[in-house]
């Protein structure tokens, strides 16, 4: 009986201290918690609600010189005391480029230089694209020493696009040309190359709205004079030679020049050293959308990283030029071709770009860039055919940075 007790009140005492000992375990896990907590508390940075890095706004201008045959050439551009190669594809691009207005001339050996003004905006990022065709300097042609000559000049197309070449023919009696001199005979694609800064009166609209094709005809002597008129005789598409109206550039002025049409012969009386043109009833519409632009990386999350992120650039593909679609399947359509071609650029090619970002994303910050190029398309229509060209224009690029509340901006 009493060894029973014995044992009974050692058991007690057992649990007693095993009570004991398991509470001061907890209570000092507890504490070791506790101390820890108020260590993180106050030594640890709060990434809640970081403030994202903003993306300073650049812009650039790039874009391809070609011949008419939309091949790419060797050219140089230049920009406001600035110049630029062009690669082997005949592409170019001026980095970091303030807001304003900007001149551009694109040259090469064998070619007919050619200017444009270019806008960059202020506010976000755009970047213009200029995609320009280069025509053949003009050919020489001899004077017989009684004054005359005579010599054919064939204008230059889109590769592939032969059908839409018009052969021109100029002849000049005896007398009309100073013996020993030579008549320059170029070709005329745009009437930006003639007009440069004048503006077309509304008289030169009124029947042919569309430049088929033009020759300007000029002297070896900047002073001679043509003694006795000179012919110009093109060979047209019948169809489309009876809805030609002929005209001559003077004192900055487009105005009519005498001219016949018999079959697919259009023959224009050239009077003087001058630009002539003859204009067509094509017309040109066109509409605007655009496309999204791919970039290479596109996003940088940092949310929830382990330290800060360094964003130097990202890459992008666009597109330079004019896509035409259609493919000449007689001598109008393949008209409307080279026309498209002329407003809009010759050939499309793809062009790489590098967009500088240089900020660091700290902890709790993330950040993406995105972007839009402007697709123009353009549809020319003649005696119930028509052509469309997809031409390819500024591109803008937007950055967006935000943090674990969502709270940010973009450039």
């Amino acid at each position: 009986m009493y060894l029973c007790d014995f044992y009974l009140a050692v058991i007690r005492q057992y649990y007693t201290m095993y009570n004991f000992m398991k509470k001061g375990a907890f209570m000092l896990l507890v504490a070791c918690l506790a101390m820890g907590m108020a260590s993180c508390s106050d030594d640890d940075p709060d990434y809640s609600n970081v403030t994202p890095p903003t993306v300073a706004v650049t812009h650039s201008i790039s874009g391809r010189v070609t011949g008419i045959n939309g091949e790419g050439l060797s050219a140089t551009v230049s920009m406001n005391g600035t110049s630029a190669a062009t690669k082997a594809d005949g592409t170019f691009v001026f980095e970091n480029v303030k807001a304003g207005t900007y001149t551009l001339k694109a040259e090469a050996d064998g070619k007919e230089s050619k200017e444009t003004s270019v806008t960059v905006s202020d506010g976000d990022s755009n970047n213009p694209v200029w995609n320009v065709a280069l025509s053949n300097k003009g050919t020489a042609i001899n004077v017989e020493p009684d004054g005359s000559a005579s010599g054919v000049v064939t204008s230059e197309t889109l590769k592939g696009n032969e059908d839409g070449e018009i052969e021109m023919t100029l002849t000049a009696p005896a007398g009309a040309v100073e013996a020993g001199t030579q008549i320059i005979v170029t070709p005329i694609y745009s009437t930006d190359e003639v007009e440069q800064a004048a503006v077309r009166s509304a008289v030169t609209k009124a029947v042919g709205s569309t430049l088929l094709i033009g020759t300007r005809v000029s002297s070896s002597n900047a002073s001679a004079e043509l003694q006795e008129s000179v012919t110009l005789e093109y060979d047209v598409d019948p169809k489309m030679a009876e809805t030609i109206t002929a005209q001559k550039y003077v004192n900055g002025t487009w105005v009519d020049a005498e001219y016949t049409v018999e079959g697919g012969k259009v023959t224009v009386v050239a009077d003087q050293f001058a630009s002539y043109s003859l204009w067509c009833n094509a017309t040109i519409s066109s509409s605007r959308t655009s496309e999204a632009v791919s970039f290479s990386p596109d996003s940088w999350d940092n949310l929830y990283g382990s330290g800060d992120v360094a964003v130097a650039s990202s890459s992008y593909s666009y597109k330079i030029g004019t896509d035409i679609s259609s493919s000449g399947t007689n001598k109008i359509t393949a008209y409307l071709i080279e026309i498209v071609a002329r407003a809009a650029g010759a050939g499309v090619t793809e062009a790489t770009g590098t967009y500088p970002i240089n900020v660091t994303l700290p902890v709790g910050t993330a950040m993406s860039i995105s972007g839009q190029q402007e697709v123009t398309t353009l549809t020319a229509s003649a005696l119930g055919r028509n052509v469309s060209g997809r031409q390819y224009g500024t591109v803008s690029v937007i950055t967006r940075s935000w943090n674990r509340q969502h709270t940010g901006g973009t450039n």
